[in-house]
C-alpha cells in the first residue's frame, strides 16, 4: 500500500511540473535603447524589471545604452523594438520622413536648462551675448538652445556654441565655457553638491517642447499593438511605483549603478528626487500619467518652425498615440 502512495505522489509531482511548464507564458524578448548611460534617470524601467511588471506582461526587456542620434531611425526600422527620446526629437525625426510614435510621456516638462556660475553675472539670455555655451551639438540639447535664442531674439552670432558633448560639469568648472545646457534634474543638483553657487535659465520659461517618454515606430504598432500595449502598462506601473516607494526606486537604480561611492550615492538621491518632480504637471494630475498634452505637440511645432528647426508640420495624431494607456 505504501508503495502505491509512493507512486501516485511520484505521478502527482511529475503531473503538477508538466502543468506548470505548459501554463507558463512564452517571454517576448525585446530592446529598448535607453540613449544615454545608465542612470536614475531610467528608474521607471528599472523599477519594472526589478518589481516582475515585465515578466508580468510576458516581456523580458533588454537595455541597450546607445546615444540618441541613431536610436531613432533604428527604432523607425523596428531593428530596436523602443526608445526614450523627447518630443521635439519625435518631431524633428517624422519631419525627416522617420516614422516614430510618442507612446507616453514620462517628463511632463521639458528639462534642458542653461546653467551658469553665478560669478559670471549670467542671469539670463540677453547675458549670454559674447559668451561661449557648451552643449552636445545635436539632439534635445541643441533644439532647446536654438529655441531659447529663437524666442529671444538672440543671433547665431551673438554668442558662440561649443560642442563639448555631455562634459557639461568640467566644461563649466574648468573654465572652458561660460555656460552649459544640461538637463534641469541632473548637473545643477551635481554642481550645487559640489559647492558651486549657479544660476539658471529653464528652456520652460521661454517655449513649450514636449519632454522625454516611450516611444516606438509605426512598423511596431502595426504588427505588434498587443506587444506595444504590454510595454506602456509596465512602463505606467514603473512610474507609478517609482513616485509611490522613491527610497526602494532609488535602491533598485543602484543596481545599475555599482561603481557608485558614498557620497555620489547621496547627491544620485537627489538627482532621482528632482526627476520624479518633473514626470508631473498640471495635465498629467488631470488626464492621468503618461498622458502629453496635444495642444503642447501643436504649440512645440510651430515654434520649431518658426525657428528654423523643422521645415514642416506633422499632424499631432501621428506624432502621439495615447491609444495604448487606455
Amino acid at each position: 500500500m505504501r508503495k502505491i502512495y509512493l507512486w501516485v505522489l511520484i505521478f502527482l509531482v511529475v503531473l503538477g511540473a508538466v502543468f506548470l511548464v505548459v501554463k507558463r507564458p512564452c517571454t517576448e524578448k525585446i530592446t529598448m535603447a535607453m540613449t544615454f548611460v545608465p542612470n536614475v534617470q531610467f528608474a521607471p524601467w528599472y523599477v519594472a524589471e526589478k518589481k516582475g511588471f515585465f515578466r508580468d506582461e510576458g516581456l523580458e526587456v533588454q537595455f541597450d545604452y546607445r546615444m540618441d542620434i541613431d536610436a531613432l531611425p533604428l527604432t523607425a526600422a523596428g531593428k530596436i523594438d523602443f526608445a526614450i527620446a523627447g518630443g521635439d526629437q519625435v518631431i524633428t525625426a517624422r519631419a525627416q520622413g522617420i516614422p516614430v510614435v510618442y507612446l507616453a510621456c514620462l517628463y511632463a516638462k521639458f528639462p534642458p536648462t542653461v546653467v551658469a556660475l553665478a560669478e559670471s553675472g549670467i542671469r539670463g539670455p540677453a547675458d549670454l551675448k559674447g559668451k561661449k555655451v557648451g552643449l552636445p551639438l545635436y539632439g534635445t540639447s541643441l533644439l532647446a538652445m536654438k529655441a531659447i535664442m529663437s524666442q529671444t531674439g538672440l543671433e547665431e552670432t551673438d554668442l558662440e556654441l561649443v560642442d563639448i558633448g555631455y562634459g557639461q560639469i568640467a566644461a563649466l568648472t574648468e573654465g572652458v565655457v561660460d555656460a552649459v545646457v544640461v538637463f534641469a534634474n541632473n548637473e545643477p543638483v551635481k554642481l550645487e553638491r559640489m559647492g558651486y553657487e549657479i544660476t539658471s535659465i529653464p528652456s520652460w520659461d521661454y517655449f513649450s517642447l514636449v519632454g522625454h517618454g516611450l516611444i516606438t515606430g509605426e512598423k511596431m504598432i502595426a504588427e505588434s499593438p498587443d506587444l506595444v500595449r504590454k510595454m506602456v502598462r509596465a512602463t505606467l506601473r514603473g512610474i507609478q511605483y517609482a513616485l509611490e516607494n522613491p527610497d526602494e526606486t532609488f535602491t533598485i537604480c543602484l543596481k545599475h549603478l555599482p561603481e557608485l561611492g558614498e557620497e555620489q550615492k547621496k547627491q544620485e538621491k537627489e538627482v532621482l528626487l528632482a526627476s520624479m518632480a518633473i514626470w508631473e504637471n498640471e495635465y498629467t494630475r488631470e488626464k492621468g500619467l503618461g498622458r502629453s498634452d496635444p495642444e503642447a505637440w501643436r504649440e512645440s511645432q510651430e515654434l520649431m518652425l518658426a525657428a528654423g528647426l523643422i521645415n514642416k508640420i506633422t499632424p499631432v495624431e501621428e506624432l502621439l498615440d495615447h491609444s495604448f494607456l487606455e
